[in-house]
């Protein structure tokens, strides 16, 4: 069963009970007014009956000095029998005139001081009995009528409420059901939501106005759905990545082993001088060689990603010297210089992890550059920190592989990367490196002109904060 049919139901029975006990309530109370209206008639008609027939016997006897009060009263209570009023006279509990219906059973009224009332069931129909002591010496006087109005009154109104009853909970179901049905329409649009992202439509989103439980549940749900939407975006976004990078080492491992193969062939099976033996042994070392790099790029990958560092101050110009002395045998096989200028003094990072991210961009230097050229190592601080830079004067690197350059495997010129030796594996270190230094790397770069790497670190100030 549904909310609001559960709704629908509990609100209508609760206001059935409440209804009807109320008009019960009502419908009782209702009657003991009347009744007590009645009796209260009843008490008036026998005061006033009580006290004419007391004067009428007591002229009677003094006029007559008769006690035979049958024929006196009997023309009495003729003009009462009329109104359908009857009577009963008793003396010393002896009924000596009776107009009315006889009955064997308890009689409280008699015992009526000054006066009793009574209902009874006669026939079917109710009557109402008012009896007590008369003024006149020792006799009792009872009358009766007819009461039957009462029920026909509370039968009357009763049927009435239950018609009202009736009536009252069509309308009632009819608002209900339309209400509940309007209330309950954004959970409605919000189960179609939930069952479209559980489908795969992930960008479905759920429109509810207002700013009631509903609507804060509606945003609740769209704020739950981006985030889960970004997560699966980044995982697929992951899942891609891995992809083109399984794909990628899938090639770069490709070309070195396969060339390892032909060699080795080449010297097992051919026939061949020392010239040729040397020329094999020698590629064979280079593709192994360029295996042993790849090898330890990838673990320097898998190393940055899972860890997390300590950073602290690092001196600049001490890094700076420790990158040149590192590359001091492929600047002097180019012939090349390095300048150095520190503006800034600190930065702050983790020593080894800059050294290695420093040492791979002058790498990139140093190979994009020709012989004899001049490579720049710059700090100096900005608004938000402090920026240290490489910059080289050699190929540059054209304006659509800017943004994709830090991916891994990506080469700018794969004709020229087994000449160059990269593996396209560099920059991708160096930008993780950044990212583990809450850093961002910026390339500036003009083709066949120059490259500028910048590094922008945030002040340690802003990073303990």
């Amino acid at each position: 069963m549904k909310f609001w049919q559960k709704t629908y139901l509990c609100v209508l029975i609760v206001f059935l009970v409440a209804f009807d006990l109320g008009a019960y309530g009502l419908l009782k109370k209702s009657y003991q007014l009347n009744e007590l209206l009645d009796i209260s008639r009843g008490l008036s008609v026998y005061g006033s009956i009580e006290n004419s027939l007391s004067y009428i016997l007591r002229v009677y006897t003094e006029r007559t000095g008769s006690t035979n009060y049958e024929t006196v009263i009997a023309s009495f209570a003729a003009n009462y029998y009329k109104e359908d009023i009857l009577l009963e006279v008793y003396q010393a509990d002896q009924l000596i005139f009776s107009n009315a219906y006889q009955f064997v059973g308890d009689r409280a009224e008699l015992d009526g001081d000054p006066y009793e009332s009574i209902y009874r069931k006669m026939n079917d129909e109710l009557w109402l009995f008012i009896g007590g002591k008369m003024e006149f010496q020792d006799l009792k006087l009872v009358i009766s009528r007819n009461s039957d109005y009462l029920q026909e009154y509370y039968i009357t109104l009763r049927q009435y409420f239950i018609t009202l009853s009736v009536v009252i909970s069509l309308i009632l179901s009819a608002a209900l059901i339309f209400l509940l049905f309007q209330l309950t329409a954004p959970i409605r649009r919000l189960n179609k939501g939930v069952k479209a992202i559980a489908a795969g439509a992930y960008g479905r989103r759920v429109k509810v106005r207002g700013n009631d439980e509903f609507g804060e549940l509606a945003q609740d749900f769209n704020r739950m759905a981006d985030a889960v939407s970004n997560h699966i975006e980044t995982i697929k976004k992951a899942s891609e990545d891995k992809e083109i990078f399984i794909n990628n080492l899938t090639h770069e491992l490709k070309t070195p082993i396969t060339a390892i193969k032909g060699y080795s062939e080449f010297l097992n099976h051919a026939n061949y001088n020392e010239e040729d033996r040397k020329m094999a042994v020698q590629y064979i070392h280079e593709h192994i060689a360029r295996l042993d790099v790849l090898s330890g790029k990838m673990m320097q990958l898998l190393y940055l990603k899972s860890e997390e560092v300590d950073l602290g101050p690092v001196h600049i110009e001490n890094l700076f010297s420790y990158v040149v002395n590192m590359e001091r045998h492929h600047l002097e096989a180019k012939q090349m210089t390095i300048r150095m200028e520190c503006s800034a003094d600190e930065v702050y990072g983790d020593q080894e992890l800059l050294q290695s991210l420093f040492i791979n961009l002058v790498e990139n230097s140093i190979k994009a550059s020709s012989f004899g050229g001049e490579i720049q190592m710059r700090s100096y601080h900005y608004d938000e920190g402090v920026v240290l830079e490489v910059l080289d004067y050699g190929r540059g690197i054209p304006e659509k592989d800017i943004e994709k350059i830090t991916e891994a495997f990506y080469v700018v010129d794969r004709s020229r990367s087994k000449e160059l030796g990269g593996i396209g594996l560099g920059l991708s270190i160096c930008n993780q490196i950044a990212q583990l230094h809450h850093a961002n790397i910026q390339i500036d770069s003009k083709e066949n002109e120059y490259t500028r790497v910048s590094v922008y670190f945030t002040t340690p100030l802003q990073l303990e904060d």
